[in-house]
């Protein structure tokens, strides 16, 4: 019989039970332990240094954005193209043929073209609707949002 019991339950039972506590008590030890070494001023030091990591960390990822890989996994060439251009799922190599269909191309269409004409496209297909008439049904349930 197959065990039905969700895996981070077994953990909670298991030996991580009994290490969370230890490592919260760990964290208090060593929180008390820089105030008496480094005094009053330490955690503002160490607020200001995380806050600066954090922004920094953003500003960084605002002005260099990812970049698609498109490395092929099977031949290692710089040669993966999205398989369809009108969706963002699955790529394929130019120079060995591999083919991925389930493998996200989001990186690589949004170097190539707008990414807001192909989720509206989605968008339409799932609702069964023409492109244009999504946007258009969206505009009118956004004017009624505004009446109402």
């Amino acid at each position: 019989m197959a065990n039905t019991q969700p895996k981070l339950l077994t953990l909670l039972t298991g030996w991580l039970w009994w290490i969370l506590p230890l490592i919260v008590f760990g964290a208090i030890a060593a929180a008390l332990w820089l105030l008496k070494v480094g005094g009053v001023g330490l955690p503002a030091v160490i607020l200001v240094t995380t806050l600066f990591i954090g922004f920094g960390w953003i500003i960084v990822s605002a002005l260099h954005p990812a970049q698609a890989d498109r490395t092929c996994p099977e031949c290692g060439e710089e040669a993966l193209e999205r398989l369809d251009p009108e969706t963002t799922r699955g790529v394929r190599c130019s120079s060995c043929g591999y083919i991925d269909r389930d493998e996200s191309s989001w990186f690589l269409a949004e170097e190539e073209t707008v990414l807001e004409e192909i989720v509206l496209r989605e968008r339409a297909r799932v609702a069964g609707l023409r492109p244009e008439e999504l946007s258009n049904a969206e505009s009118d349930s956004s004017e009624t949002d505004v009446k109402g």
